[in-house]
């Protein structure tokens, strides 16, 4: 029974952290470019069962594994476009994303591991790929594995090659959908042998997969580490000395006329300007009648640089993580070395005068929180009954009568 003890609180521990982020979802609703999260959780531990003839003393017969508790494992923020809003205010940018939106994957291409937009088929060698190239496999710590390759399982006789989340699917008789095999074709893996899976690949769609387009940040944190964040929220503010900044007060990072990001850099709305529009199609500055623009960009050394523009860049999003105020970082840090590498330059476009609004559904949101109130009651539910059984064993089983 103590199992049951154990099993239940993990579901009320799993269900109140749920409840945290829908409610941190909903909350930020009205925060222009914010994306929601979903909650990920782990089946831990695993227990495997087996069927073991009473007093024969040999090994029983594996004959499947139960699921004596759950982790929640992380939050996993959602990408889909919001709706965007026209405002008319100058300083408000809504971001674009050029992705198209549909399947995608991650592929071991010419330049090495790259998400690809399309559906997996069954390429050469059987190996599951996208547009020819197969899908890159990873290891338990989420490092490409070269040499390893998702191939269709010959035993599998159902009729989808992967699960909606990257896992196989399984046929009526309990066939993996694909095995992974090295070079030579040999399978060196079968899903769903271990506990834990030790190998995975990356299926999904542009909603959790891909470069995105961001607004870059010199991101400085509460002990004054400085570094690069990003942002979608567009509705971008002036600080006591007109820089461009972000909600959080940090200024934006512009990009120089080579297309690269200027670390350190700000953008200085010109208080000379006299015309209605701050930003053109592309960020660049725009020209009044008197000939004064509407910002200039200066260096880390406060120098002009010539050319330089407010812009965007590219992060992929498998490897952004929130880090609050509407800001993100990527690739577990924002240190300058850290961060400049796994940039690109941006490809998605500006909106002047309109916001990206938040991809929170209230009505799907409030129906979550509703249904992790309603499973965390059932849990404890199922504490308070083991507790009673518990208490029973202890108080009343052996009691005799008039003793």
């Amino acid at each position: 029974m103590i199992p049951g003890l154990t099993t239940a609180s993990a579901g009320m521990d799993v269900d109140e952290r749920l409840e945290q982020l829908l409610s941190n979802n909903l909350a930020n609703q009205e925060t222009p470019g914010f994306k929601e999260s979903l909650g990920e959780f782990i089946e831990d531990p695993v227990q495997n069962m087996e069927r073991v003839s009473y007093g024969s003393g040999a090994s029983g017969t594996y004959i499947g594994q139960m699921g004596t508790g759950v982790v929640f494992q992380e939050g996993v923020p959602v990408f889909s476009e919001g709706a965007v809003q026209s405002t008319g205010r100058a300083l408000d940018l809504a971001i674009i994303d050029s992705l198209p939106a549909g399947p995608m994957a991650y592929v071991v291409g010419a330049s090495g591991v790259q998400p690809t937009s399309g559906p997996v088929s069954v390429g050469p060698n059987n190996r599951l790929s996208v547009n020819g190239q197969p899908l890159a496999v990873y290891d338990a710590n989420g490092q490409q594995v070269t040499g390893l390759y998702a191939v269709r399982n010959s035993k599998y006789q159902g009729n989808e090659l992967v699960g909606t989340d990257g896992s196989p699917d399984y046929d009526a008789g309990g066939n993996p959908s694909y095995v992974i095999a090295n070079a030579q074709g040999q399978v060196v893996y079968t899903p769903g042998a271990l506990t834990t899976d030790p190998y995975s690949i990356r299926v999904g769609t542009t909603d959790n997969m891909g470069y995105h387009s961001f607004f870059p940040v010199n991101y400085t944190d509460a002990n004054g580490n400085k570094g690069i964040a990003v942002t979608r929220d567009g509705a971008l503010q002036l600080d006591a000395n007109n820089n461009l900044v972000d909600a959080a007060g940090h200024t934006i990072m512009p990009i120089g006329a080579n297309g690269q990001l200027i670390v350190g850099g700000r953008i200085e709305i010109n208080p000379a300007y006299q015309g209605t529009q701050l930003f053109g199609a592309n960020g660049q500055a725009l020209v009044d009648t008197s000939g004064q623009p509407s910002y200039r960009v200066y260096n880390a050394n406060n120098q002009i640089v010539p050319g330089a523009h407010l812009g965007l860049v590219n992060a992929d999003v498998t490897q952004v993580s929130p880090l609050g105020e509407g800001e993100l970082m990527v690739g577990n840090g924002y240190s300058t070395a850290g961060v400049l590498p796994l940039l690109q330059t941006g490809t998605g476009h500006l909106q002047a005068g309109a916001l990206e609004q938040s991809n929170v559904d209230p009505t799907t949101t409030m129906t979550q929180m509703l249904n992790a109130v309603n499973l965390y009651q059932a849990n404890q539910r199922v504490v308070q009954t083991v507790d009673s059984l518990l208490n029973t064993a202890v108080n009343d089983v052996g009691k005799v009568n008039g003793a």
